[in-house]
């Protein structure tokens, strides 16, 4: 057997013993299956690459390992999305400030500016609150396009600023 068919080997007993445990803790943190799903995964694909270390281990050792990965993937995605909604609060704040005595536009306004490829996934992501997941799931497009695309029409807001400022 080679390393590579050893380290699967390893992990798929670990799997098979620690599955379902982590996955009611990953549940705990995040409250939906879906994203507990996602958790328990990555904490598998990591235990994957770092199968040599976990063979040293006793089984308390992995379960404790297994939910630290859990729950710092966990606390990683969270502190990603309150950046991205402080963004957000800030972009719409300064969208509220006026750029014309006469007018400050609105979110509303804003986003209606926005190309239409762009349009969807941004008033998806800021006025419905929904992740790139759940926007590819709403659209049937895959989570990086909308991370893509979220991107792509903040850049276009952003040089639209700057030349309206000009």
């Amino acid at each position: 057997m080679d390393t590579a068919e050893q380290r699967a080997g390893i992990v798929a007993d670990l799997f098979e013993q620690s599955k379902e445990p982590l996955l009611r803790y990953a549940l705990t943190l995040s409250k939906t299956m879906d994203r507990a799903d996602d958790l328990v995964q990555e904490a598998f694909l990591r235990a994957l690459r770092h199968a040599g270390t976990l063979e040293r281990m006793n089984r308390h050792q992995r379960d404790a390992w297994l939910k630290r990965v859990v729950r710092h993937r966990f606390f990683d995605e969270e502190r990603a999305r309150k950046r991205d909604q402080a963004v957000v609060i800030e972009r719409v704040r300064r969208a509220k400030e006026p750029l014309y005595t006469r007018h400050a536009p609105s979110l509303g306004d804003i986003i209606e500016c926005v190309p239409e490829r762009y349009r969807t996934v941004i008033e998806m992501r800021y006025r419905l609150g929904l992740n790139s997941r759940e926007i590819g799931l709403a659209l049937g497009i895959p989570s990086g396009t909308v991370r893509s695309y979220l991107h792509q029409g903040i850049q276009w807001l952003r040089n639209e600023r700057k030349a309206s400022i000009r």
